[in-house]
């Protein structure tokens, strides 16, 4: 603390400054701060990502360097890791655990040895690296919802963690410090062209998102349901005296533009301002692939061009956002609605990030508040009265709700930031080799993977069991065709193989080649009893001819011959005849005779 007192350059020292009379360590755990007037919650500056005076840092490191440019590498920190190693040409960081980890006898001990954090590929390489286990946990502001369900879709090894992000999307910030941004009407018609449903619906980084009910800078948190009643009343007195709902509706956006007199005068489709100049607006976004915050500039933009404005998306590095924030660089900055409000549940953290304290001219860098680091340039002698008043009371105290009620008021009816969507955020976990990740069922810890807490989640994961080793057989293959190389099933290189090559190769390779006609267990046959079994074919095939021709001749034989066994029993059957004839002629003859004989007898 004493080095930001001594540093008005560096990002803190404002804060330490306003409240803070003097810092000491009484000894190796006790430190006293003594503040310059009442905080009680001065406790939360020491939050993760350090709050509002920054980070803590180690005395014997950097003691006696300049803060605004010593570069703390390798990092001296308190956590269970060290840097072990970066590669700049792959964006990678990698980090070794730290065997004497100071809280390791408390219990506190991470099981996985290195943690690697990578710069994210393009998604079609996320996927695949992630489907492949190559990944173990993707950024969520990359990893869509669709990329979601295809993994799903590949593998099974996915576990899926569903948080709400404490920083809604929308207008981040409008700055005030340009002409006609700085007019509340003005304002009031862009949120008449924010399409919360449609944005809602078409939400790409989950199943579905909440439309923001309210026009402030807070999520949909619990700790927060005591001010509902006090925004709802400020809706309904910013209705009352300005005639101005918060709602989709570009025709009121149209009207309150014509009312200013901000109309086409040209007839080239384009609004002007009264002064003559044209109604042109930037809206600055982070870049495509931070898809969730780029869709609602982009869909922005085209309700704008709609009723005569001309506007453009402007996409920077998440680096350059914060800076063109803090320098005034922009005319509308889009993208999260971060204030200092979530952690500690308390609405006078976001009035903070509006204090007028904070602002500065465009060009000149603010060194705090606005809305996810973009300054609005606002300034509004009230709320820094409210807010000054509300920082040196308990938020219990009973004169607090209506400082706090009248503040909400302000803030929304000034209307410098304009949430659309609920940001929810599904961090995807691999459950190839760790399980025990938070998930929808299991929600144990924040799940995700940038913010500081990870660790416990990395205290609680357990590596899964290791498969039996898999035994991959090898087999001789005669290749009966060209084969152009390819990568086996033991991830090894083969090829590429000319027709009559033998290799041994694994066996599902080789009855995947031998399936497509191109390989054979079999070793073809040489040259030369080839030749003669090819001669042998052709004679076999001259003999089959020849006894095909024999075969013919003997049909015919056989039909000549069934002629004349007919002809034959034909006459066998006209002897037959005859016979019979003469056999009756022969018995008449003798019954003849043997009755003349009787009758001589007689006689």
């Amino acid at each position: 603390m004493n080095m930001l007192k001594n540093n008005t350059a560096v990002f803190g020292h404002a804060f330490v400054e306003e409240w803070v009379e003097s810092a000491e360590a009484t000894d190796d755990y006790t430190a006293v701060i003594r503040l310059k007037k009442p905080n009680p919650r001065f406790h939360h500056s020491f939050r993760m990502w350090g709050g509002t005076q920054g980070n803590i840092v180690p005395e014997h490191v950097w003691k006696d360097k300049d803060p605004t440019t010593f570069k703390n590498f390798p990092p001296v920190d308190t956590g269970p890791y060290k840097l072990y190693r970066v590669y700049p040409e792959l964006n990678m960081f990698i980090w070794e655990r730290r065997e004497d980890y100071w809280a390791k006898a408390l219990g506190y001990f991470p099981a996985p040895k290195y943690v690697i954090w990578r710069y994210a590929p393009p998604p079609d390489i996320d996927l695949a690296d992630f489907v492949r286990g190559m990944v173990d946990a993707p950024l969520p502001h990359l990893f869509s919802w669709q990329m979601i369900r295809s993994a799903r879709a590949l593998t099974s090894n996915v576990t899926i963690a569903s948080f709400l992000d404490p920083c809604p999307l929308g207008v981040s910030a409008i700055n005030l410090d340009k002409y006609p941004l700085n007019i509340r009407e003005v304002r009031w018609a862009i949120a008449y062209l924010l399409n919360r449903e449609k944005l809602g619906r078409l939400y790409p980084m989950a199943e579905k998102a909440d439309v923001s009910p309210y026009p402030w800078p807070i999520p949909k948190y619990g700790a927060f349901d005591k001010y509902v009643p006090m925004a709802q009343k400020a809706l309904q007195r910013i209705e009352q005296e300005l005639g101005f709902s918060f709602e989709y509706n570009p025709a009121k956006a149209a009207e309150i533009l014509d009312s200013l007199n901000f109309t086409d005068r040209n007839g080239d489709g384009i609004r002007e301002t009264p002064n003559g100049t044209k109604l042109s607006w930037e809206l600055t976004s982070r870049p495509q692939t931070v898809v969730q915050e780029y869709y609602i500039a982009a869909d922005l933009a085209e309700e704008m061009k709609k009723i005569g404005i001309d506007a453009s998306v402007r996409t920077v590095d998440p680096a350059m956002w914060g800076e063109f924030g803090a320098l005034g660089q922009y005319d509308i900055g889009t993208g999260s609605l971060c204030t200092g409000a979530w952690l500690p549940g308390d609405m006078v953290y976001t009035f903070d990030n509006l204090h007028g304290k904070w602002y500065v001219p465009i060009g000149t860098r603010s060194v705090g508040g606005g809305i996810h680091g973009a300054n609005p340039r606002y300034n509004n002698t009230e709320l820094n009265a409210i807010t000054d008043q509300l920082l040196t009371m308990s938020p219990d105290d009973p004169a607090a709700a209506a400082l706090y009620e009248q503040g909400i008021y302000i803030m929304m009816r000034d209307l410098v930031t304009i949430p659309a969507v609920e940001k929810m955020f599904v961090q995807t976990f691999s459950t190839s080799y760790w399980t025990g990740w938070p998930s929808d069922e299991n929600m144990y810890h924040v799940p995700y993977i940038w913010w500081p807490e990870f660790i416990f989640v990395l205290f609680q994961i357990k590596p899964v069991a290791a498969p039996p080793p898999v035994v991959i057989e090898y087999v001789g293959t005669w290749f009966t065709a060209a084969v152009t190389a390819f990568t086996g099933v033991d991830d090894k290189s083969y090829g590429p193989f000319a027709k009559g090559e033998y290799a041994v190769i694994p066996k599902p390779d080789a009855e995947r080649l031998i399936n497509a006609g191109s390989a054979s267990f079999t070793a073809p046959l040489a040259p030369e009893i080839t030749s003669a079994l090819s001669e042998i074919r052709t004679r076999v095939g001259t003999v089959t001819d020849q006894v095909g021709t024999l075969s013919g001749k003997m049909d015919t034989l056989t039909g000549k011959v069934e002629t004349l066994t007919d002809q034959l029993s034909s006459l066998a059957g006209q002897a037959s005849t005859l016979t019979t004839v003469a056999a009756a002629e022969g018995i008449a003859v003798i019954v003849l005779a043997i009755a003349l004989v009787v009758a001589l007898r007689r006689k």
